[in-house]
């Protein structure tokens, strides 16, 4: 209808990578589009504070907009930048971090910097869904629908060849299924040239810095092995004392690297597939290693919680620290805390109450993990103030 179309100057972009532009005071999300540029949307969806719109035409284009190189941007929900030049992309990525501070965190980050790699061919681990037809491929923008992909341009060159191959074959998934199970949804590892799938291998192997990873293929690991080694390298190798706590540690990456640095480390993670491998991993680690296989809102009530430490690593899902989590941490014995984050705004809110309760921020440091998508992971190194 006529009446749900406007002409709207896009201002900036939101941290899930679509352009937004205000209209009768609120904000409109507008996928595709960039700041700066004017744009003829359409609206599709509208609520109290906020409206959501698909993209007519672009009647201003920014001298940043470039030609996605995959024919299904757009249609595959995986990315949402590729109309974007990438130096331009990290530009208005550390922006909107830089705004969520400053909103949900109520502090002025300064001038965040953002380590870079490679904008495409970078992604080591994806999930792959059995299409309608047989295929494999990925889901619809804005839909549990499938889609089948020919390529995908952001895969470790492994994991190309592998999905190109297989989707070449009528119905591939028929015969993956025989191997791994009957399974909608799926993950597949791949580094130099080996392909680890769920169903048919329960660990794949990583290696990260020249150590041996191993970690189980149907659990979180981290996509993108280049950024990794970069966090690694400035942010974790450079830690050191006597004891270390590795909170939702995983398979026990960061452990591993902190292994040659510290006296003692302990792990506590809940998942209780990713803690095997965890003490498979720091089986020859020189540190003396403890594992805790339970939530860490129940660690945090343990007497080992009333130990001090002289370094303390999180790592949480999306949603961030607990408030008992960050209620412990205002009294924790403890004068450093590094703190891995893959959402700005749960990471914002968090550091809101961990400087009330007497931590310091020494650096942020942004990683682009997602090329092509509006994510970044940050890491927070937060110190005691006087105490």
């Amino acid at each position: 209808m006529a009446d749900n179309l406007r002409t709207l100057r896009v201002e900036k972009l939101s941290s899930h990578g679509e352009g937004i532009a205000f209209s009768e005071g609120r904000a409109v999300f507008i996928p595709h589009s960039i700041p700066e540029e004017l744009v003829l949307c359409r609206i599709v969806e509208e609520h109290a504070s906020f409206v959501r719109a698909e993209l007519v035409d672009v009647q201003e284009p920014s001298p940043q907009r470039v030609e996605p190189p995959c024919p299904l941007f757009g249609l595959c929900g995986g990315c949402a930048l590729q109309h974007i030049e990438y130096t331009y992309q990290t530009k208005l990525k550390q922006d909107a971090a830089a705004e969520t501070f400053l909103r949900i965190g109520g502090f002025d980050p300064g001038k965040l910097e953002i380590v870079t790699g490679e904008p495409y061919h970078y992604r080591n681990r994806i999930q792959i869904h059995a299409c309608g037809d047989g295929g494999l491929g990925f889901t619809k923008a804005g839909s549990r629908e499938t889609i089948r992909a020919a390529q995908c341009p952001i895969l470790a060159p492994v994991l190309e060849h592998w999905l190109i191959a297989e989707n070449r074959k009528a119905r591939p998934y028929r015969a993956l299924s025989a191997l791994i199970g009957e399974r909608p949804r799926f993950s597949v590892f791949g580094q130099n040239e080996h392909i680890s799938i769920e169903g048919k291998d329960v660990y794949a192997s990583a290696e990260v810095r020249g150590e041996n990873f191993q970690f189980p293929v149907a659990h979180f690991f981290q996509s993108n092995l280049h950024m990794l080694e970069e966090l690694i390298s400035r942010c974790i190798e450079p830690l050191e004392g006597g004891r270390a706590l590795d909170l939702y540690s995983g398979a026990g990456l960061f452990s591993l690297f902190l292994a040659d640095k510290f006296d003692s480390i302990e792990c506590v993670e809940s998942d209780t597939a990713s803690m095997e491998a965890a003490r498979l991993n720091l089986s020859w680690a020189k540190a003396k290693v403890g594992f805790s296989d339970i939530p860490v809102e129940r660690w945090i009530k343990t007497p080992h919680a009333h130990r001090a430490f002289d370094c303390i690593v999180a790592d949480p899902p999306r949603s961030g620290l607990s408030p008992e989590l960050r209620a412990w941490l205002s009294g924790a014995q403890a004068d450093l805390l590094l703190y891995v984050s893959c959402d700005h705004a749960s990471l914002a809110r968090d550091l809101h109450d961990l400087l009330q309760k007497g931590w310091t921020i020494e650096y942020i440091t942004l990683f682009d993990f997602y090329p092509q998508t509006g994510r970044l992971e940050a890491v927070a190194r937060l110190a005691r103030g006087a105490r």
